[in-house]
């Protein structure tokens, strides 16, 4: 079966190799398109690498023009060539709508993975959806509800970060021990993002705040794949904070409060059962156009979920030090309260295995009886 695969990001990468790995076990498959280390290791003829296509906002689609319309051609190019048996876009619906509108031009049958968020922005995406998707597989559960209702071929699977979860320590005394911690201090864990521009709106504000506590707690921050150890230390410069590479989950189940950059990392917070505080910073341009066609109420995915506010959202110029403070102070003085509210959200997605699931209704799909 030979498949081409559209992932853009990191987390496309991760979340589409486990699909891959899961389809394997289906059936023999050759692999074409874009992605990551995770996806390359998988035998994928790799065109664009996820490190050059991770862009963030109106901003830098304007600064990376060309090598969005080069990249765009190339991969026209490479489709017509192979004439893939499937076509599977994972998350990136900037570009991955108007690929699949290629791809169905091409006569090729369409699966998006992790599809667009209509009910957030654009929801006039279902058209194109509709138009030119065969299949939407859905990782939140209101989702298939959303989509069917507009006549699109939809199936909720479970929620990818199910997938991803693995620790490094068994427990947490292990996790103290290795970094050191004091077991009587409070642990804040910081995931400012795995993209560059991310890290720069947000580290100095964590880093400003930890100033501003002193020593009352103890810090450590999560090294996303792929990001340069050594840009993060340069930007930490001589604070106290540890820097920490391959124990993310061990972080946002073992720290008392996580300062996390929006996306999905606060619901993989969530489901580890850790209080958080939710920060969201962009360029002017975006936020502008953001105001006037962003739906969603709130911006943190365990809020979505519940329709209401459950965890803190700082955005944009609330941004600060001070809000920052704030709000773990509060945290802090109802504690049992917001413990109590973020773990009743794993109530709220479903055990499925949607790696699995996904790679069951895709083999389905091509063979169908």
């Amino acid at each position: 079966m030979k498949i081409f695969m559209i992932a853009g990001e990191e987390s496309g990468d991760i979340h589409g190799a486990n699909l891959i790995r899961q389809l394997q076990k289906l059936t023999s498959v050759s692999l074409y398109g874009t992605g990551g280390g995770n996806l390359k290791s998988l035998g994928q003829e790799q065109y664009f690498s996820t490190d050059q296509m991770t862009i963030i906002g109106l901003d830098g689609i304007i600064s990376n023009i060309p090598f969005i319309f080069r990249m765009f051609k190339t991969l026209e190019k490479k489709l017509e060539e192979i004439k893939p048996d499937l076509v599977i876009l994972v998350d990136y619906p900037g570009f991955n709508l108007r690929f699949a509108k290629k791809a169905h031009h091409v006569g090729c049958k369409i699966v998006y993975y992790i599809a667009p968020q209509v009910w957030a922005w654009h929801y006039s995406r279902v058209n194109k959806i509709r138009s030119y998707v065969d299949k939407v597989l859905c990782i939140l559960p209101f989702e298939e509800e959303i989509f069917k209702k507009e006549g699109i071929n939809a199936t909720y699977v479970g929620n990818p970060v199910v997938d991803n979860i693995r620790y490094r320590f068994k427990e947490k005394k292990e996790f103290f021990d290795f970094y050191q911690f004091e077991e009587d201090k409070p642990v804040i864990g910081l995931l400012p993002g795995s993209r560059k521009k991310e890290i720069e709106n947000l580290l100095p504000v964590m880093m400003e705040t930890s100033e501003k506590f002193g020593d009352k707690f103890q810090y450590v921050l999560a090294k996303a794949a792929g990001t340069d150890f050594r840009y993060i230390d340069s930007l930490l410069d001589d604070s106290d904070i540890i820097i920490a590479e391959n124990s993310t989950y061990d972080i946002m189940r073992y720290a008392d409060l996580l300062w996390v950059c929006s996306g999905t990392a606060t619901l993989e917070s969530a489901l580890n059962g850790t209080p958080m505080i939710v920060l969201y910073k962009v360029g002017k341009l975006t936020e502008m156009i953001g105001k006037c066609v962003v739906k969603t109420k709130y911006i943190g995915l365990p809020n979505v979920i519940e329709g209401k506010e459950i965890i803190p959202e700082l955005l944009q110029a609330d941004v600060t030090a001070d809000s920052l403070y704030e709000k773990t102070e509060e945290i802090f003085r109802n504690y049992s309260d917001y413990l109590g509210r973020v773990r009743n959200i794993k109530s709220k997605i479903d055990k499925k295995i949607p790696s699995e699931n996904a790679a069951r209704e895709i083999y389905s799909m091509l063979h169908p009886y």
